[in-house]
């Protein structure tokens, strides 16, 4: 929100400026200045209010509709989700890219690399290299509710012809399928399971990266009729990107009919492949798997593996587990970034454990103990980060700021 000064001087700059776009808001409307007439160094406004603008993306021409678009993505007007969102199944390629670039800056409070978030593939992958980028990607989702057009939009722009859009529509439903499609009782999925199925359909892809990033985001929505789709493919690659893609998907939704072919993949040479099929158990609430994960923890000399059945003795309820080495991974710099994944899965049923943390000496640990909070659904812990709040630490405090707004949702 613009304060009545930040909005002035917003307002002078726009007016001394020579170029095409600045916008600003005020009182809940857009103004675009637009036509600069650079030569003469003379700038001509002309003030539009959003419902204006919002026409636009429905105009006949192309041109007029991306710059809609851009208008309204460069103004960060929350309200104007659900219309970009039903450009997402605009006939023009352009339009559409541009519409799912918009929708990916009005949820994020950062950038996120395009590198990273195009299907959440990396080249050089990692453990859960994709599931570690999603964690990161969750934490910067500013405090908005995704609208149904947006599913909607994302449904049509996945079954594009063209690879690039439906690469980057795969990009954005991993992103925004959390806060979208929680899995928890009484949650809201309208939209999610066609969204799932239009995922499932990108499995079949001939774009490999496509295709895995499918598999991938099936695990970020917790899709379970994907499940058999995904053990097709796991059982015909066996190894290789493919089969790591199909293994993610399993281990994100966490479904009753993989644990026997999870329990198989915990003798893998592959530490990767260890620790999804640990974490897919641990989803999967196989509580009959737990005595074999505690006797593997007496062997295993992988720090990731290890933080893994860490996390599975904690999601299945171990008498006397407790968060705290969890916590400290997130210390680590190498170990953070699953920590942090791991964290977001247990605060909605840890929320006044993981609460205590905020008192921790660290104060980047507490930046992301308050974050992973706001997404814990629980709203006891709002006293404990008020008083998280009084730290002098100025990104802490951002923090439990972003955290209260996300509770309040």
């Amino acid at each position: 929100m613009h304060t009545r000064s930040s909005k002035k001087a917003l307002m002078r700059r726009c007016l001394t400026a020579a170029f095409v776009s600045c916008l600003y808001v005020v009182s809940g409307f857009l103004a675009a200045v637009a036509l600069a007439k650079v030569a003469s160094r003379t700038v001509s406004a002309q003030q539009y209010s959003f419902e204006e603008v919002a026409a636009g993306l429905k105009h006949k021409d192309a041109a007029t509709r991306l710059r809609a678009v851009q208008i309204l993505k460069d103004a960060d007007y929350q309200e104007a989700a659900a219309p970009i969102g039903d450009v997402l199944a605009d006939g023009d390629d352009r339009v559409q890219l541009a519409a799912i670039e918009a929708e990916l800056s009005l949820f994020t409070l950062r950038p996120i690399s395009r590198k990273k978030m195009v299907g959440l593939v990396i080249e050089q992958r990692t453990n859960s290299a994709a599931g570690d980028v999603a964690a990161e990607g969750q934490l910067a989702l500013k405090a908005r509710l995704v609208p149904r057009s947006v599913l909607a939009g994302l449904v049509i722009a996945l079954s594009d012809r063209n690879a690039q859009v439906r690469s980057e529509a795969i990009g954005l439903a991993a992103l925004l399928a959390p806060i979208a499609c929680p899995v928890r009782p009484k949650a809201d999925r309208t939209g999610c399971d066609p969204l799932g199925n239009a995922l499932i359909e990108n499995i079949n892809s001939r774009e490999a990266p496509v295709r895995r990033a499918a598999m991938q985001a099936l695990g970020r929505l917790q899709y379970p009729n994907a499940v058999q789709a995904l053990m097709d493919q796991l059982s015909y690659h066996q190894k290789g990107p493919d089969a790591q893609a199909a293994l993610e998907g399993l281990a994100g939704i966490g479904h009753a009919a993989s644990i026997s072919t999870l329990e198989d993949l915990l003798a893998s040479s592959n530490t990767g492949v260890r620790t999804l099929a640990i974490e897919g158990l641990a989803r999967a609430n196989a509580r009959d798997a737990l005595p074999m994960l505690q006797q593997m923890g007496q062997s295993e000399r992988s720090a990731g593996v290890l933080l893994a059945l860490q996390y599975a003795t904690l999601k299945l309820g171990a008498p006397g587990s407790a968060p705290d080495h969890v916590v400290a991974a997130l210390r680590t710099d190498t170990l953070k970034p699953a920590a942090v994944r791991y964290l977001l899965d247990l605060a909605p049923v840890m929320a006044p454990t993981l609460a205590m943390s905020l008192g921790d000496p660290d104060p980047e640990v507490r930046r992301l103990i308050a974050d992973i909070l706001g997404f814990s659904g629980d709203a006891t812990v709002v006293p404990a980060l008020a008083q998280a709040a009084r730290a002098s630490d100025p990104d802490v405090v951002l923090a439990v700021e972003r955290a209260l707004e996300r509770l309040r949702l």
